[in-house]
Formats: structure tokens, sequence, C-alpha cells
């Protein structure tokens, strides 16, 4: 059994699709089926079932996934550690991040690590804290850096700040004339926001609640550029939060608002590694210097 058969499996059990899996790992999908197989035979035991809609795991397929997945981990850990023992910087870093984060935190932040540490590769996932959450507890973030994460047992926030809200709009609308608006402000206009998973749904929902006020939410969507799109369109107003230090002109079409109001004019920033695994001298280095943009973003 060799080590390349168990990674094409873990990709096919993270896809649960053999044609994604083999996307992903730049080989051909009869490739994976061959090393699926040679475990198959390794094992004694079929790892995964073809239907129709594609493939499952079966119960011996979810137990290796299992294990396969901690073990891999364990490697690239072993291989960081030997590296960082010789004087090099090196590994992967698995970041989770919320998506509006990425242009004010951590794109600048990657932009300096990367050219200090050319040997560290990243994988980049994003969502909302409760996803964020979920990666930390299944062992798959190294990294997170989310709004308000959960209290959860295997999560240390190491760093938090606060930023501020605002409302984008498109240029030429009325309220790019407003010093500030506040919540009632909002009642009418068609509204480009995440879900409910999302803190920012639900901070926005609880300060409408408290003022009587009836959003329309014309679009939900996760995506921060779908919504940076729609309002650009102008046909949508988004909420985001935005750096201290970022301008009013967005420079992209849009202009950044102030949000009055004490339930959601300001928003935290927390920034996350395990509680119970040692980090990589990468790791370390790279959650220092997110620490740092953080102040630099702090209000």
């Amino acid at each position: 059994m060799q080590l390349r058969a168990l990674r094409y499996f873990n990709e096919v059990a993270q896809c649960v699709s053999l044609r994604k899996a083999a996307t992903r790992l730049y080989v051909t999908p009869s490739a994976v089926s061959r090393q699926i197989e040679q475990l198959e035979h390794f094992y004694g035991a079929s790892l995964i079932e073809r239907n129709p809609r594609g493939i499952r795991l079966t119960r011996e397929g979810e137990f290796l996934a299992q294990a396969v997945s901690a073990t891999l981990r364990e490697l690239d850990h072993v291989k960081e550690h030997i590296a960082n023992s010789q004087g090099v910087v090196a590994g992967t870093i698995r970041m989770f991040v919320s998506e509006s984060l990425i242009a004010s935190m951590l794109a600048p932040v990657l932009a300096k690590f990367s050219q200090q540490y050319p040997k560290v590769q990243f994988q980049i996932e994003t969502g909302s804290a409760p996803r964020i959450a979920d990666a930390f507890r299944a062992g798959e973030a190294d990294i997170g850096l989310t709004f308000y994460m959960p209290p959860c047992a295997e999560i240390e926030v190491t760093h938090h700040c606060d930023v501020w809200h605002r409302v984008l709009v498109p240029k030429g609308h009325a309220f790019t004339e407003r010093h500030s608006i506040t919540i009632r402000d909002l009642a009418g206009q068609p509204l480009a926001i995440p879900n409910s998973t999302f803190s920012t749904r639900q901070i926005i929902e609880a300060a409408a609640r408290k003022e009587g006020v009836q959003l329309n939410v014309a679009y939900t969507t996760s995506s921060v550029e779908v919504q940076k799109s729609l309002a650009r369109a102008g046909i949508a107003l988004l909420v985001l939060p935005q750096a201290a230090r970022q301008n009013r002109d967005l420079g992209d079409g849009l202009v950044a608002v102030p949000l009055l109001d004490p339930l959601i004019e300001r928003v935290r920033v927390d920034l996350c590694l395990p509680r119970q695994r040692t980090s990589s001298i990468a790791i370390k280095t790279c959650q220092s210097m997110l620490a740092q943009i953080m102040a630099d973003c702090s209000i």
C-alpha cells in the first residue's frame, strides 16, 4: 500500500466524487479509481459504492476515511517539524476565514508572508463562524479568522479586535451624500446579505427588530463578491466590516457609509488556533502577522 493511494482516497472522501477528486489531484478519474481498487484489495473490503447520483463511502470506507485523515495530518506535521529543525520554515497552513476579511486583513498578510517564507503553502476555505468551528472540531483548521467565534473547547481565541460595520452603496446613491445612516434608513432598501448562519445577518435582523424595522432582504448570498456585484449594478445595498484605515470611497464603484446603531455599528473579529495542538513555526509566524494587522485595523 502506497501513501499516494491514501492521499487519493482522502480526496475522494472529502469530495464524495471521483471526478472532483481527480480534478483536485490533477490526475484522471481512472487513476483515482485504480488507487481505490488497490486499497480495497489491501483491506479486503469495498470502500465506496457507486450509484446513479455518484458515489458514497461504505461503512468500512467511512472508518478508513477518519483514520486516513488523521494519519495524513500527522505526517504533514512531522514534515513541518523536520523542516523547522533544519531551519526551514515550510509546510501547509490550513486557514478558514470569513470572506469579508480577506481583502482588508488576510491578503496583505499573505503577500508579506509568502515573500519571506516561500516554502509555505496555504489551503484557504471561507465560511461562517459555525462552519469554521466545525473545521476546528474535525481537525481540519490550523488558523481561523472570523466574526464572533462561538465558545468551543477545541478553539483558543488568541487575539480579537473591533472594526466598523459600514453600508456599501453604489456611487450616485442618495446615501453617498449622508455623513451616516441608521438601521431605520435601510427600511425599504433592497439588501444583499448572507444567510442566518452568519453573524452579520443575525446582528442586522436583531437591530431591525429592536427598532421595529421591516427589512427588504432581496438577495441572500454568502458570497461577498456577489453582494458587491449586485450593489455595483444598483440593485442592492450590503453591510460589511471595514478596517479603521480604509477610505470611504472604496475605489471600486462603491462607497462605505457609516452605520450608526449601538447594536450593529461595530463587530468583533476573532483570531483562532486549535487549543490542544502544538502549532508549527509557520503557523505561529502567520498568527503573529495576523495579530499585528488586526491591531492596525482596529478602531
